[in-house]
Parts: C-alpha cells; sequence; structure tokens
C-alpha cells in the first residue's frame, strides 16, 4: 500500500471462468489476449509458456507489458490454471521498475494457493 496518491501501487486479482471445454484452455487465452488488446494502448505479450502448477492439469504464464504516459511501464503476469473445465486465472499489476522488488513475495504467494475440489451438492431431502 502507498499513501501518496500519485503512486501506484502492485496488486494481485484472482479470477475464475468455466471453459467450454476441457481442452479449451490455450483458445480461453488467446481469447483473453485479443480482449486485453482492445483495452490497453499499444501491448506487447510474452507467452503464454507452459508452466508447473499443484494441483492443475495445465497451466500457463502470460506477460503483458504497455506504457501509461504519466507512470511508465506496466506489467501484467497472468497465471492461468485449468481443473477440468474450470480456470483460475492470477494477475499481478504494478510498474515494471518494481516487479523485483515484488517477485519474491509474489511467488511466495501463489506457491500459496491450491485449487479446491468442487463442491459436491447435497441431493434435496423430501418429505
Amino acid at each position: 500500500m502507498t499513501m501518496d496518491a500519485g503512486t501506484i501501487a502492485a496488486s494481485v486479482g484472482l479470477g475464475q471462468d468455466i471453459l467450454s471445454s476441457a481442452d479449451g484452455l490455450p483458445e480461453y487465452i488467446e481469447k483473453q489476449k485479443e480482449l486485453i488488446g482492445s483495452y490497453l494502448k499499444e501491448p506487447t505479450f510474452a507467452g503464454p509458456q507452459a508452466i508447473s502448477f499443484a494441483g492443475a492439469e495445465e497451466a500457463h504464464l502470460l506477460f503483458v507489458r504497455h506504457n501509461v504516459d504519466s507512470v511508465g511501464t506496466m506489467l501484467h503476469a497472468q497465471t492461468y490454471v485449468r481443473l477440468g473445465d474450470w480456470s483460475g486465472i492470477i494477475t499481478l499489476t504494478t510498474l515494471e521498475a518494481q516487479l523485483r522488488v515484488l517477485r519474491a513475495d509474489y511467488d511466495a504467494f501463489v506457491k500459496g494457493l491450491h485449487i479446491s475440489p468442487p463442491k459436491v451438492e447435497e441431493p434435496a431431502v423430501r418429505s
């Protein structure tokens, strides 16, 4: 956190989505790249690159860089994980210059995450 209103603080966001099929993560990431590209000014992408993530059947890392005139180069590190047709997304957003300072803490945070098994719905009891 920062007390200076003019400073951009790094953030981590978690999200989830249901894929159209269990083998649809690469297609999903490509659609995300198109969406991101429509919102950011001249973004550059690195990846996606296959990575390992405990409990996931598949995982990829995508980096997005773009410039913000008032603050400099922003970096978004997006980790996509898949189990069945469920996908989780972890996004680190930071000034590129802050990445070295944040990297160890961010990596430790991500390693502490795990995929919980889906809840099993109990059938309704009729009387």
